[in-house]
C-alpha cells in the first residue's frame, strides 16, 4: 500500500519534471542536485547503525516495524508523501532513477527498514518511470536504441541487486546506497562544472 501511495505522489512530479527539461538550464539543476545528493548520502552514513554512538540518537531514529505504525504517524507519512512528488520531479527532470531520492525519503523521513525501502522503491519506480517515459515520449526526448541497451542492463542488474540485498545486512545496505549516492553526486557536479 505504501508503494502505491508514494507512486500517486511521484507521478505528477514526473510530468512536471519532463516539462521543465525543455525550459530550465540543465547545468544549474545538475549542480544543485549533485550537492543535494551529497548531503543526503552523508546524512544516511552518519545516521547508520554502524556510525551511531549515542543511545538517545538510536532511540530517535528507531525504524517503524509495520505499515500500520507508519500510517499511524500521519505527520511523518504526509511529509514523506509530499517529498515523493519532488522525487518524481527530479527523476524525470534529470533522467535518474527516482530511487535516488525515494530511498532516503523512506529511510530517513518515514523511518522504514532499509530492506522494505529498497523493495518499495523498486515497486514505486514502475509507475514513476512509466509516467515519465510517456511524458518524455510526447516531447520527443527518447533515443530508443540507447533505451533498449539500458533496459537489458537494468533487468540483469535488478535481478542481481535483489539477490544481493537478501545477503547483506540493513546497515551495510544503507552504507552501500550512500556511497553510490556520493559517486553519482560527484559525477553530476563534475559534469556540470
Amino acid at each position: 500500500m505504501t508503494g502505491l501511495l508514494l507512486a500517486v505522489a511521484t507521478i505528477p512530479g514526473t510530468v512536471v519534471g519532463a516539462f521543465l527539461t525543455s525550459v530550465l538550464p540543465g547545468a544549474v539543476l545538475g549542480l544543485v542536485f549533485g550537492v543535494f545528493l551529497s548531503i543526503v548520502a552523508i546524512r544516511m552514513i552518519t545516521t547508520s547503525e554502524i556510525f551511531r554512538r549515542r543511545k538517545t540518537e538510536q532511540v530517535h531514529l528507531k525504524v517503524v516495524e509495520s505499515e500500520r505504525e507508519l500510517f499511524d504517524d500521519k505527520k511523518r507519512f504526509a511529509i514523506g508523501f509530499g517529498l515523493s512528488f519532488f522525487a518524481g520531479l527530479v527523476s524525470s527532470l534529470l533522467g535518474i532513477g527516482g530511487g535516488a531520492l525515494l530511498v532516503p525519503i523512506m529511510s530517513l523521513v518515514m523511518l522504514m527498514p532499509i530492506h522494505a525501502v529498497v523493495a518499495t522503491s523498486m515497486f514505486t519506480m514502475i509507475f514513476t518511470s512509466l509516467s515519465g517515459v510517456a511524458q518524455h515520449y510526447t516531447l520527443g526526448n527518447i533515443d530508443f536504441a540507447y533505451a533498449l541497451l539500458l533496459i537489458v542492463g537494468a533487468i540483469v542488474g535488478a535481478q542481481l541487486g535483489a539477490w544481493l540485498s537478501k545477503k547483506i545486512s540493513g546497515a551495510t545496505l544503507r552504507i552501500i546506497f550512500a556511497v553510490v549516492l556520493i559517486i553519482v553526486s560527484v559525477q553530476m557536479i563534475i559534469k556540470f562544472i
